[in-house]
C-alpha cells in the first residue's frame, strides 16, 4: 500500500495510542478521521496536529459501542474523505481490574460493546467504503486477549474476541480486503499509576522496560505496507508472552 494520499479512519483516536497511530498516518501522507465518544478536546487537538502536517483532517463524536451509530459514523468519515484505504480500529472499553467474581453486567458490557461488537460493525462498514478496490484494516488488539490476565477477564475476553476476527474477516474478505492485528504489551501506563506497578511492568517483559505508542505505530505501518501479511497478530509486548 502507498501510504501518501491515503485515506484512513481511526476509531478511538482522539489520545493515547490512538491519538499516536491517527498522527503516525498523518506524517506518512495520509488524510485521516478519528472518532472518540467524549475527549472533544483532544480529538480537536489531534485534528490539530495532523492539518500542522500537511493533511486533511476530520474529526467525529460517536459512541461505538451503538451498532448504528458505529457503521453510521465509519461511512461518514469515508464520506469526508473521498473515500477509504485504512481502517484501524484502536477503541478499548473496560479496562478495569476486578476479580471474576466481582464483575458485574456494566463492566463487562463496557469491555465487549465498544472493543468487541464496535469493532466488528465498524470493521463492517470499512468494508463496504473500501468498495472494489479493497485496502486494510488493522484491530489493535492486546497481549491479554492471548494470554490470561484474571483480573481483566472482560477486557481480555472482549480483545480475544478481536484475535478471532483478524483471522475470520481476513480469510472472508480476502484478496480485496487485508486484517491484520496489532497486539501490545505494555505500551501506557494507565494514569495515576505508582511507581511500584510501573517497575512490575517493566519487569514483566524481557526486555526490561516498557513500549511506547510508537512501537505500536510501527507495527501499524508494517501490517499497512506488508502488502503478503494478512489474519496475523504483530505482537509488541518486549517479550511478556515469552
Amino acid at each position: 500500500m502507498r501510504l501518501q494520499g491515503a485515506r484512513a479512519v481511526v476509531t478511538g483516536g482522539a489520545q493515547r495510542v490512538g491519538r499516536a497511530i491517527a498522527l503516525g498516518l498523518a506524517a506518512r501522507g495520509c488524510d485521516i478521521a478519528v472518532t472518540y465518544r467524549t475527549s472533544a478536546v483532544p480529538a480537536d487537538e489531534t485534528v490539530a496536529m495532523a492539518h500542522a502536517r500537511g493533511v486533511a483532517a476530520h474529526c467525529f463524536q460517536a459512541d461505538i459501542s451503538d451498532v448504528e451509530r458505529a457503521r453510521s459514523v465509519v461511512a461518514q468519515a469515508a464520506a469526508a474523505l473521498g473515500g477509504l484505504d485504512v481502517f484501524v480500529h484502536a477503541v478499548s472499553g473496560g479496562f478495569a481490574g476486578r476479580a471474576p467474581e466481582a464483575v458485574d453486567e456494566t463492566l463487562f458490557d463496557e469491555a465487549v460493546d465498544s472493543t468487541l461488537k464496535g469493532g466488528f460493525f465498524c470493521a463492517q462498514a470499512a468494508r463496504e467504503a473500501m468498495g472494489e478496490g479493497g485496502g486494510v484494516i488493522v484491530f489493535i488488539t492486546d497481549v491479554a486477549g492471548i494470554e490470561p490476565w484474571p483480573s481483566f477477564a472482560p477486557h481480555g475476553a472482549a480483545k480475544a474476541g478481536l484475535v478471532y476476527l483478524t483471522k475470520a474477516l481476513a480469510k472472508a474478505w480476502a484478496p480485496a480486503v487485508r486484517v491484520c492485528g496489532v497486539a501490545p504489551g505494555t505500551v501506557l501506563m494507565p494514569d495515576g499509576s505508582s511507581p511500584d506497578a510501573i517497575r512490575r511492568s517493566e519487569q514483566e517483559a524481557a526486555l526490561g522496560r516498557l513500549g511506547t505508542p510508537d512501537d505500536v505505530v510501527g507495527a501499524v505501518l508494517f501490517c499497512l505496507e506488508s502488502d503478503y501479511v494478512t489474519g496475523q497478530q504483530v505482537i509488541v509486548d518486549g517479550g511478556r508472552l515469552l
